[in-house]
């Protein structure tokens, strides 16, 4: 657990999945990644699904909310899912399934959305009913109406559940979600994604989402597949990560298997490493 200003921040480390080696990494040569995260025999690389819990001021926030259960057996091992442990993790932090108050969707690929709901019969129903959905509304509609690239990671089925969803927020632009909480937009890994920086006047976390979602990303050139626009990832990188080392921000990753979260340091070359762990 992290204390910063009011609130307390826990890592739910709540499922994994896998996915092709060439999707994490993109066009980078597998011989310069292979050495970080090991692939399987088929070329998958194991990675984490961790949501952020942010408790206090009244607030239960959760960053995210993984891919639950509401697969088919194909695509469960397809991906090679393990259990949705989402409400244990809850619990271990004191925390019910109806005290949650908002999800902030850093943006709404499959894995970051398709836990907030659960089969019922052929429906989807949201497993937090009564919490607000919070996203951009830029990406809602690049999740609705998706793009020939994205098309397979903006599943249909979700986003039409979110959309039906009386707690949907929409939001424009970056602002303050409640006090010391605040929305960070970036647009290359996927129109309107937005970051959740939690900060004091001494402290400060920011989720990395897709644009820094492991140790093996922070590369100013180490991009995932999926991006839409690689040279503006390239772009938001130089800006941001420097400002996290001078500042001394803890960084959490939502998909890195060995590491929840960590000090940035640059090197003489001004390139980022890790330069420290941190569990919280």
């Amino acid at each position: 657990m992290l204390r910063i200003g009011p609130y307390s921040l826990f890592c739910l480390d709540v499922q994994y999945f896998s996915l092709d080696g060439g999707s994490v990494f993109g066009v980078v040569p597998k011989v310069m990644w292979q050495d970080i995260i090991e692939p399987d025999a088929l070329n998958r690389i194991r990675l984490s699904m961790r949501v952020l819990l942010i408790s206090g001021n009244g607030r239960n926030i959760l960053v995210d909310a993984a891919m639950g259960t509401a697969w088919n057996d194909k695509l469960r091992d397809i991906y090679q899912l393990s259990d949705f442990q989402l409400d244990d993790e809850l619990q271990k932090q004191g925390v019910r399934s109806d005290e949650v108050t908002d999800i902030v969707f850093t943006h709404l690929h499959f894995d970051h959305l398709a836990g907030a709901f659960r089969r019922s019969g052929e429906d989807l129903v949201p497993l937090f009913p009564h919490a607000r959905h919070i996203v951009q509304r830029h990406n809602f509609e690049a999740a609705m109406h998706p793009n020939l690239k994205e098309r397979a990671s903006y599943r249909k089925e979700y986003v039409d559940a979110l959309a039906r969803h009386p707690a949907l927020v929409l939001v424009d632009g970056p602002g303050v979600l409640s006090e010391g909480v605040e929305l960070i937009c970036s647009e290359g890994h996927t129109a309107g994604q937005q970051l959740v920086m939690v900060r004091d006047g001494s402290n400060s976390l920011l989720h990395g989402g897709g644009l820094l979602p492991a140790v093996s990303h922070l590369g100013y050139a180490r991009g995932l597949g999926f991006d839409v626009d690689p040279l503006a990832v390239i772009s938001e990188k130089q800006q941001l990560i420097p400002a996290l080392a001078a500042d001394g921000t803890i960084l959490f990753f939502a998909h890195d298997p060995f590491h929840e979260a960590g000090l940035i340091g640059l090197d003489e070359h001004s390139q980022p490493f890790l330069f420290s762990s941190i569990t919280l």
